[in-house]
């Protein structure tokens, strides 16, 4: 396929392929539905690890006092209804956290953690950082942060934010790529010296948000560019540093992409806390109130907020397992899918095997016998692979 045609592939890919859309979620789910799926969750045999998720309001400033003091109302709620044998194996500190609490405030919330849930030995702790923030890496290492995620933005200087995080001690240090925009001239220049830096791992653009004028030529060259760099997928949009262990990726659905976009080697379920904010517990996936106030409001009353949410169906959850593996994996074992569920792959999926062939034609697939490979620009379009795996969002 020649580059006008992956261009215009680059921008046409669904966004919502891992999970729903926002607006597919029903406000019918509230409060009940997740305690419901809490106390389910809390009964299984062998006990999932848990994630903590982290959401900064959107828009204006909040008191940053206020602010935390909401948040560990909201994670006291959460807690509560957590079996004990349950424990926190890393928590994220998304993307607007760091400019919402200073580093002091962030620390007192990273230290109420324990005080409220078991947690393993090291729980990782990411924090999410705009590049333009303005905010010294070093700082949030000192309050207890492990793992640095450096946001690129168009004008910033994100290489030296990232060379900053690498002298600061983080266990590992990331940088991620936004979709660059047309008038974005230095993003390439800026790419090349975030490679010259050697992150352990590069984050390849997500189609969610676009600029009004995108770049797709500067998009398919960045791929290039890390990929000439050594860098290897391990899964979702994650690009690894080849001299670090790579994960065994071999199709057979046990790795899996949370909602926040992060591989792992094994589910987790992902508690979301602040205004916003994501969870999905088991096969249940809820959002929070995202408005500020009545965020709050719900605070006050002793409730976490939950604004909508969605319980995946048997056949959802067949689905879901097939697109993880192609996220995670960038290949799916029908032979081990059939095994594991008694069910007939090509039959079940008689719709999207049909259009294998043409991924196969363009080389972004390859079939193996009962194994199915994403390869060259695949790994940039593998959202368009497994979309087909669930027709819904094959135009989302």
């Amino acid at each position: 396929m020649d580059d006008t045609s992956l261009h215009a592939a680059l921008l046409e890919q669904p966004q919502h392929v891992l999970f729903p859309a926002s607006g597919q979620l029903s406000h019918g789910f509230g409060e009940a539905g997740w305690r419901a799926a809490m106390l389910a969750s809390n009964e299984h045999l062998i006990p999932r690890d848990l994630t903590l998720g982290f959401c900064a309001p959107q828009g204006g400033r909040e008191d940053p006092d206020g602010l935390l003091e909401a948040l560990l109302n909201s994670l006291r709620l959460h807690a509560s209804v957590v079996a004990g044998d349950r424990e926190v194996g890393a928590m994220v500190l998304q993307l607007g956290m760091a400019e919402h609490l200073p580093p002091p405030l962030l620390g007192r919330l990273l230290d109420a953690v324990p005080h409220h849930l078991s947690t393993i030995a090291r729980p990782q702790v990411e924090v999410r950082l705009d590049a333009a923030s303005g905010i010294a890496p070093g700082a949030l290492r000192e309050v207890g942060c492990t793992r640095l995620t450096v946001i690129d933005h168009a004008g910033a200087d994100g290489p030296a934010v990232l060379a900053q995080g690498l002298h600061a001690g983080f266990t590992a240090c990331y940088y991620q790529l936004r979709i660059p925009a047309r008038d974005d001239l230095s993003f390439l220049q800026r790419l090349q010296a975030v490679l010259a830096s050697a992150p352990d791992r590069l984050l390849l653009p997500a189609p969610c948000v676009l600029p009004s004028q995108p770049a797709a030529a500067h998009w398919l060259q960045a791929w290039r560019m890390v990929r000439a760099a050594g860098y290897r997928p391990i899964g979702g949009d994650h690009y690894q540093r080849p001299d670090l262990t790579l994960p065994v990726r071999n199709g057979d659905g046990q790795r899996y992409c949370d909602l926040l976009g992060v591989p792992r080697r094994k589910r987790h379920d992902l508690l979301g806390i602040g205004p916003g904010a994501s969870s999905q517990i088991g096969n249940v996936m809820c959002e929070i109130e995202s408005q500020p106030q009545r965020w709050r409001q719900c605070l006050a009353a002793g409730q976490p907020g939950v604004a909508a949410g969605l319980i995946l169906s048997g056949q959802e959850c067949l689905v879901d397992e097939v697109v993880q593996s192609l996220a995670c994996d960038h290949a799916l074992d029908m032979r081990a899918f059939e095994w594991r569920n008694t069910v007939p792959f090509e039959e079940f999926f008689k719709d999207a095997m049909a259009r294998v062939p043409s991924f196969i034609q363009c080389g972004w697939l390859q079939r193996e016998g009962h194994v199915l490979r994403i390869q060259h620009e695949g790994e940039l379009l593998w959202r368009t692979i497994a979309a087909c795996f669930r027709p819904s969002t094959a135009s989302a």
